[in-house]
């Protein structure tokens, strides 16, 4: 009993800490509170039983202590508010440049936006969704630290949504209950969604349910609609849509992509009636042919297509491992053999495992989706490379900027062993929370 509330307090102290104070370049605070914070998560979730409520309480209480903090890890809260301050004020977000108006906009806080954005070069990647929640917190006025207020309420309401999602998900499946705990303790996922406002939190909540709906319930139009709010709050669950296409019997089939393609499209109004759909792509595109970072099949390819032209091929490897990955999916999704909430997780998992090791960026809130999808597989590798990728902030530390390859090397070295090991020997890391 002492150790159980003893490891709570230390998870929820080191926790608030580290997605509160830390700035990005203090690396040694990172690394020791995020040491000390998945001490305690590990502890409360693979050796301890712990009930529903209690899981529940810990990690709300856990999230609200976030409510009144600045992200301290991410600059990004300034390119949402401007985003939302330019819906607000009748202009499409899609359809400009900030670097372009910046001039014709007046006054002080216009200006602190925009220096302080980390892409002011760039046209805005965030679909409809996180746009709506954008100009939802320029409700609070000319005051970033309340429209941030009101982007954590919002994400707070979708946290608990998607741990009451995971509890149902887990009982139509069979599985303990306490295996939430597995996400909504995460210090990760604490601290990259409540601390840093990184979407992948909204897009969970509406995932799960929508797996839950079509999967458990068999209600498609339903199921559909939740999927596509995911799709609009960010992409990446496009990529399970494959499983549906290929196992879901004819007449529900065709009703779930009939639905989902009408709820995308009304999704994604504002940005086809704008026309700037090329403007959303580019940027897109640009994801693959430019951005890398805390990369690993990709910096081994880059270093022998140096070696082989002199330069960075990444305008050429970069869309050439997402065609990799887009095969390798559709391959999974073909050979496997049954529809259940068991096989379609096994999908997913191997599916947004393989994009990450073939993407060129990997940023730390990229594992929320496969922390999530742990709760309900056996293997625990990505619970374990939640801790692991905190290593990508000694990047920060450095004046000028640069990414230590040797870290990034000790990250996947202890990663894929850890895989290697776990597949080899599954009953001595498949820890799962007592039952």
């Amino acid at each position: 009993m002492y150790a159980k509330l003893l490891c709570a307090m230390v998870l929820l102290s080191a926790t608030i800490y580290l997605g509160s104070i830390p700035q990005q370049s203090d690396f040694f605070k990172i690394i020791l509170s995020g040491a000390f914070a998945f001490l305690g998560y590990g502890y409360l979730t693979f050796f301890t039983e712990m009930k529903q409520g209690p899981i529940l309480a810990l990690g709300i209480i856990m999230r609200v202590g976030f409510l009144f903090f600045t992200p301290n890890l991410s600059d990004d809260i300034y390119r949402f508010v401007w985003d939302g301050q330019l819906t607000a004020h009748g202009m499409n977000p899609y359809g400009y440049l900030p670097s372009a108006i910046i001039s014709e906009m007046d006054g002080s806080y216009w200006h602190e936006l925009f220096i302080n954005m980390n892409s002011p070069d760039y046209y805005t990647i965030y679909p409809p969704i996180t746009q709506l929640i954008f100009y939802i917190s320029t409700w609070a006025g000319e005051n970033i630290f309340w429209s941030g207020f009101i982007i954590k309420l919002c994400f707070l309401v979708a946290e608990f949504m998607t741990f009451i999602g995971l509890v149902k998900l887990l009982r139509a499946m069979k599985k303990p209950t306490s295996l939430a705990s597995i996400y909504f303790l995460n210090p990760l996922i604490i601290v990259e969604g409540m601390g840093n406002l990184h979407f992948e939190i909204v897009m969970i909540s509406f995932l799960v349910w929508g797996i839950y709906y079509t999967i458990v319930k068999d209600k498609m139009v339903l199921g559909a609609l939740l999927f596509a709010l995911s799709i609009a709050s960010k992409l990446l669950p496009l990529m399970f849509l494959p499983y549906f296409l290929l196992k879901l019997s004819g007449k529900k089939r065709v009703l779930f992509f009939i639905a989902g393609l009408l709820f995308i499209v009304i999704c994604f109004l504002p940005i086809i009636l704008g026309l700037d759909f090329a403007n959303f792509g580019s940027s897109i595109d640009l994801y693959f042919q430019k951005f890398e970072f805390n990369a690993s099949i990709y910096y081994i390819s880059r270093f022998f297509g140096r070696l082989w032209s002199g330069y960075n091929l990444i305008r050429y490897i970069g869309p050439l491992l997402g065609i990799i990955s887009i095969i390798l999916i559709l391959k999974k999704a073909f050979t496997t053999e049954k529809y259940s909430l068991e096989s379609f997780f096994e999908f997913a998992f191997f599916s947004f495992c393989t994009y990450l090791f073939l993407a060129t960026t990997v940023h730390p809130w990229y594992l929320a989706i496969p922390v999530m999808l742990s709760v309900f597989v056996r293997f625990r590798f990505a619970v374990a490379w939640s801790f692991l990728i905190l290593l990508s902030y000694i990047n920060y530390s450095y004046d000028p900027y640069f990414e230590n390859l040797w870290v990034v090397s000790l990250e996947y070295l202890f990663l894929f062993g850890i895989i290697v090991y776990e597949i080899k020997f599954p009953k001595l890391l498949a820890l799962s929370p007592p039952k």
